[in-house]
């Protein structure tokens, strides 16, 4: 992680994604950091020291399970906003966010502005509004669930860019399934025809090869 000291970039984004306007409070100090790949977002910057908005990459939001298994919770990319938990007392733990391409972030320390937010009528309609999009969010995944042989063809024809998969363990993390299950349904994909085994480890989606668009 680090500063981006750049007045002019914080400002862009600021202005880009009309920042400012989820706050009744004026002058309020605003500051932009950078996180690398493979960074774990909340651990270099917990979220309990600094609310982010996140104003571009791209990152995975997962749990780790009471087995030590990953779920992963979102495959997270655009403008967004972290910290809310943490702001009302209640930021769980096991909870990770892993930077997938480089993410910047316009934060603000949470602690020295807890009680001027607290008395702050548009942060707080912000809030409310942030967290009743996210249950909506998971009610309809929950409602909307997909057998495991759904999940992989959807998994390849908008996930993967060649609709290539290449590494088993990877694609069964994204998709919250085990290894074992998702090596069971390419077994049975590949005998019907809807996929292709290319090399050891990598399958391709069968009518991406007849439209030419795997490379």
């Amino acid at each position: 992680m680090r500063e981006i000291r750049d007045a002019q970039l914080l400002e862009h984004y600021l202005r880009k994604f009309h920042i400012r306007s989820f706050f009744d409070t004026r002058e309020l100090p605003f500051r932009l950091y950078e996180y690398a790949p493979g960074e774990m977002i909340n651990i270099v910057h917990p979220m309990e020291v600094s609310m982010k908005f996140i104003v571009e990459g791209v990152f995975d939001h997962y749990k780790i399970q009471e087995d030590g298994s990953p779920y992963l919770i979102a495959h997270c990319d655009g403008f967004g906003f972290m910290g809310d938990l943490a702001f009302c007392g209640r930021q769980p733990q096991n909870r990770y966010q892993e930077v997938i391409e480089t993410v910047r972030a316009v934060e603000l320390p949470l602690e020295p502005l807890r009680k001027t937010l607290e008395n702050d009528n548009r942060f707080l309609r912000f809030l409310l509004d942030t967290m009743a999009q996210r249950m909506t969010a998971s009610m309809h995944i929950r409602s909307d669930m997909l057998t495991a042989e759904q999940a992989l063809l959807a998994y390849l024809r908008w996930r993967c860019p060649t609709h290539t998969i290449t590494n088993v363990s990877e694609a069964a993390f994204h998709m919250n399934y085990s290894r074992r299950q998702i090596q069971r349904v390419l077994k049975e994909l590949t005998e019907t025809g809807k996929l292709k085994k290319i090399g050891k480890g990598c399958y391709v989606l069968a009518e991406g090869l007849e439209m030419g668009i795997c490379r």
